[in-house]
């Protein structure tokens, strides 16, 4: 029986959960918006750095040592956390912010599946279920006139597995590290890993960077402290509360919000299509996570 300490938590990390997702929604057209000026990885590196100068101030008034397995782990955690990143991005320059956010809305979906592999236990029907339709969604979103999905979709595609696997990562390492820590390890790989991308891109980053508007740098501001830096430690901080399936349940919000934004911002409308697969998409993800947590002990 959980105490009402307990609920209280619970109650404080959903909402907290659910915040993070409509902050990752509003960045899909603010995203859309920085790749017209910026290439993709130089605009996550100028989004990373600003959220690792942040953290670095932070990261050192954490008086409590850290084992190097921990750090090894967390940082492998960065890593993937970058490649979902750098697939997502990439893929943003050629989709729209809309359908960009149902794709990426599908690790919601893996998150149970990767986790019945690592604790090598098989999905039960339910989340099986869920996850079919999930994919017929997909389908329903992504395929053209021509029964063919367009390449962006596919980038964003490899980026909802790795979501997925960074959300099942976070919260093996969330009990046992603390939050500005994890945020901070997952962060500089990311910056890391961009600016070595960045470095091959046209224009080099120095001067993509020097010519962007201050509009611009304000959104990409915006994003590292909401989308990053804020996102990151509440998301760590809520998993100590809560099952890795609850908080993908959580995250349907996000490509809700993405497509609100998309039409807001943007004035992106999905097809009646589209919003056929979007609705199986968000059918299958609550359909796989509910079903995931009545199987939980």
């Amino acid at each position: 029986m959980v105490s009402g300490a307990g609920r209280t938590q619970r109650v404080a990390a959903d909402l907290a959960l659910l915040a993070v997702a409509a902050a990752w929604g509003l960045t899909f057209p603010l995203g859309k918006i920085v790749l017209a000026t910026l290439p993709p990885f130089a605009y996550l590196a100028s989004r990373f750095l600003i959220a690792a100068l942040i953290m670095a101030l932070w990261v050192r008034r954490r008086p409590a040592p850290v084992s190097r397995r921990a750090w090894r782990l967390a940082v492998f955690t960065g890593g993937v956390f970058f490649a979902g990143y750098a697939l997502q991005t990439v893929g943003l320059g050629m989709t729209t912010a809309a359908k960009a956010g149902f794709i990426t809305g599908l690790s919601v979906a893996l998150v149970p599946a990767i986790a019945a592999v690592w604790l090598r236990r098989p999905p039960g029907k339910g989340v099986t279920a869920g996850v079919a339709t999930a994919t017929v969604g997909l389908a329903f979103l992504t395929l053209n006139d021509g029964v063919r999905i367009e390449s962006g979709d596919l980038w964003v595609l490899g980026c909802a597995i790795a979501f997925a696997l960074h959300i099942v990562l976070v919260g093996r390492l969330a009990g046992a590290l603390d939050p500005i820590v994890l945020t901070t390890a997952q962060v500089m790989p990311v910056l890391a890993l961009s600016g070595l991308a960045a470095a091959f891109e046209q224009p080099p980053l120095a001067a993509a960077m020097l010519t962007a508007r201050p509009a611009v740098w304000g959104m990409i501001l915006f994003m590292a402290l909401s989308g990053t830096v804020a996102a990151l430690i509440v998301q760590t901080w809520a998993q100590r509360f809560t099952s890795a399936s609850h908080t993908a349940l959580m995250f349907t919000l996000e490509p809700v919000a993405a497509a609100i934004a998309a039409y807001l911002v943007l004035g992106e409308v999905l097809s009646v299509r589209q919003m056929a697969g979007a609705g199986l998409i968000l059918a299958g993800i609550v359909t796989a996570e509910l079903n995931q947590e009545h199987g939980a002990t």
